[in-house]
C-alpha cells in the first residue's frame, strides 16, 4: 500500500472511531441518566430501571451507525469539510436507524428490551443527533485547516458522458475547484472525431454506449452525465444505461433544468444526484406510514367540512354528490377516483375533445378555465382544491399516495410515449412535482410535466415528498393550484 493509501485509511478509521465514540458516549449519558437513583426518585417517568439487555441493545445500535453513515454520504470529503451540510445528513442517518429500532423494539414488545423504550428511543436519537453535529462541526474545521482526508478523495476516478461545450465546462471545474475531490476523468463520447484525443488533458476513451464497459476498466467510482445535444428521450435512456452500472450518477443537462429548483437538497456542486441501484430506500416504508398518519388525520379533522360541502352541493345543483371515474394508477392499474361534484350533468365528449386536440398539441392539461360546464360552487372548489378531498379515502386504500403524479385517464395514455410510461412506477398522489412546480412556468408542455412526473417516480424520497407537501400548502391556500 502507497503512502497515500495508508493516509487514505487511516484517516477514514479516525473519523469512523470518532462517530462510534461519540455515539457511546450518547449512549452511556442517556443510560446513566435515566436508571440515576436520584432522576428515578425525582421522577418514575424520566427514570427507568437498568436493564442490560437494553444496553448492548442501544450499544449494537451505536456500533451500525456508519453502515447509516455512510449511505448518506457523510464520509464524502465535500460533505465531511462543511459542518451545515452534515446536518440534514445526520438526521436523515438516524431517522433511518431510529426506523430499523422501532422494527425490532416491536417485535421484543413482550420482552424486558422494551421496557421504557420509548424514552431510550427518543433519547437515542435526539441526544444523537446533537452530540454528533457536534462532533461533526469539530471535524470539519480540522478538515479545513489540516486537510485531513482530503487524500482519500482527491484519488476518485469518474466518468463523464459528453465531450461538448458542458463536458468541457465540468472539466475546467475539476481542474480548479480540489474540494469536489475528482483527480482522475476520463470522457466518453458517441462523436468519432473525438476517440482516441483528449479534453483538457483528460482522455476521451470510448462511446456512450460504452459506458458499463468502461466503468469497470477504469474503476470509476462516479458518472456524471454532461449532455445537452440530445432528445430528453434519449438522455432518460442514458441514465437508465448509467443506473445498470449501480455509481452513483449526478447529470448536467438542460433537460433537467426544470427540476433543479425544487430539488436543491440534491444538487451537489451545480450537478442533479441520483441514486444508484445499490441505495436503500427507506423511503418506500415511511412513505406509506406517512401517507397512513396523515390521511387519517385529515380525514378526521376534513369529515364535518366535508358533510357542509357536501350537503352544500347536494342544495345547489342537481345530480350526485361525488364524481367518481377510473384512472391510471401504478403499474397502469385503473383504479375507481373519487371527486366532490364541481360540474352540471352533461356530455363529457366534448371537453374530451377538447382534452385530445391539447394532447396533440402536447400541452399539458392542467385544470380548464372558464368551462361553462362549472357550478358556482364547484368554481370555489376547485380553484382551492377542495375538490380532490375525497381522494384521501384513494391514499387510506393504498391507490393512491399523499404525493406522486397525478392519476392520468385511460384515453390520455395513447399520447404517452414509452418514456413517460415510467409515471407509474410509483402509486399517484393528491399532489406531485409538477403541481408546485409548473404553476411558476409558463407554457408548460406535456413534456416538461412528464420530465418532472418521470423524474419524481425514479428519484423519489421521504424528504422531497415533505419538501412538495409543504409546498403545496401555500399553492392551495392562494388559490393557485393546478392538481
Amino acid at each position: 500500500m502507497t503512502e497515500t493509501g495508508k493516509q487514505f485509511s487511516l484517516s477514514k478509521a479516525v473519523l469512523l472511531a470518532l462517530d462510534v465514540l461519540t455515539a457511546l458516549l450518547t449512549v452511556q449519558i442517556i443510560f446513566a441518566f435515566r436508571t440515576s437513583e436520584t432522576v428515578i426518585a425525582f421522577s418514575r417517568k424520566a427514570g427507568a430501571l437498568y436493564k442490560t439487555e437494553a444496553f448492548i441493545f442501544y450499544t449494537l445500535a451505536a456500533l451500525a451507525l456508519p453502515l447509516f453513515f455512510r449511505l448518506n454520504n457523510l464520509y464524502k470529503y465535500r460533505v465531511v469539510a462543511n459542518a451545515t451540510d452534515q446536518i440534514p445528513q445526520i438526521i436523515k442517518s438516524y431517522f433511518t436507524l431510529g426506523m430499523v429500532l422501532l422494527v425490532l423494539l416491536f417485535f421484543f414488545q413482550d420482552r424486558v428490551l422494551a421496557t421504557s423504550a420509548r424514552g431510550f428511543w427518543l433519547g437515542f436519537e435526539l441526544l444523537g443527533i446533537v452530540f454528533l453535529s457536534i462532533e461533526r462541526a469539530i471535524v470539519a474545521s480540522f478538515v479545513r485547516r489540516r486537510k485531513f482526508l482530503r487524500d482519500e478523495i482527491v484519488a476518485k476516478k469518474v466518468l463523464i458522458l459528453g465531450a461538448g461545450h458542458a463536458g468541457e465546462t465540468f472539466a475546467l471545474r475539476v481542474l480548479n475547484d480540489p474540494e469536489l475531490g475528482i483527480e482522475t476523468v476520463y470522457f466518453l463520447d458517441d462523436d468519432a472525431d473525438k476517440l482516441g484525443k483528449s479534453l483538457l488533458g483528460f482522455p476521451i476513451i470510448g462511446k456512450i454506449s460504452d459506458v458499463q464497459a468502461a466503468a469497470v476498466d477504469i474503476g470509476a467510482d462516479e458518472i456524471y452525465v454532461t449532455i445537452n445535444t440530445v432528445s430528453r428521450e434519449r438522455l432518460l435512456e442514458i441514465i437508465e444505461d448509467c443506473k445498470k452500472t449501480k455509481l452513483p450518477i449526478k447529470v448536467f443537462s438542460r433537460h433537467f433544468r426544470i427540476v433543479q429548483n425544487e430539488m436543491e437538497g440534491r444538487i451537489v456542486s451545480g450537478a442533479l444526484e441520483l441514486p444508484s441501484q445499490m441505495t436503500i430506500h427507506p423511503g418506500l416504508v415511511a412513505k406509506r406510514v406517512v401517507d397512513m398518519l396523515i390521511g387519517t388525520t385529515f380525514f378526521l379533522i376534513a369529515l364535518i367540512p366535508g358533510v357542509m360541502i357536501a350537503l352544500a352541493i347536494w342544495l345547489t345543483s342537481r345530480g350526485p354528490i361525488f364524481y367518481t371515474s377510473y384512472r391510471i394508477g401504478k403499474g397502469g392499474q385503473p383504479f375507481k377516483m373519487f371527486k366532490f361534484r364541481t360540474m352540471y350533468l352533461n356530455d363529457e365528449a366534448e371537453h374530451r375533445e377538447a382534452a385530445e386536440q391539447r394532447l396533440k398539441e402536447g400541452v399539458h392539461m392542467g385544470k380548464p378555465e372558464n368551462d361553462p360546464r362549472i357550478t358556482p360552487i364547484g368554481r370555489v372548489l376547485r380553484k382551492y382544491s377542495i375538490d380532490e378531498f375525497p381522494q384521501i379515502l384513494n391514499v387510506l386504500r393504498g391507490e393512491m399516495s399523499l404525493v406522486g403524479p397525478r392519476p392520468c385517464l385511460d384515453y390520455e395514455m395513447q399520447y404517452f410515449e414509452d418514456w413517460h410510461k415510467r409515471r407509474f412506477l410509483v402509486l399517484p398522489g393528491l399532489t406531485g412535482l409538477w403541481q408546485v412546480t409548473g404553476r411558476q412556468i409558463d407554457g408548460l408542455s406535456l413534456h416538461d410535466a412528464m420530465i418532472l412526473d418521470v423524474f419524481y417516480a425514479e428519484n423519489f424520497t421521504i424528504w422531497l415528498d415533505i419538501k412538495i407537501m409543504l409546498k403545496t400548502i401555500p399553492v392551495v391556500l392562494f388559490g393557485k393550484s393546478k392538481i
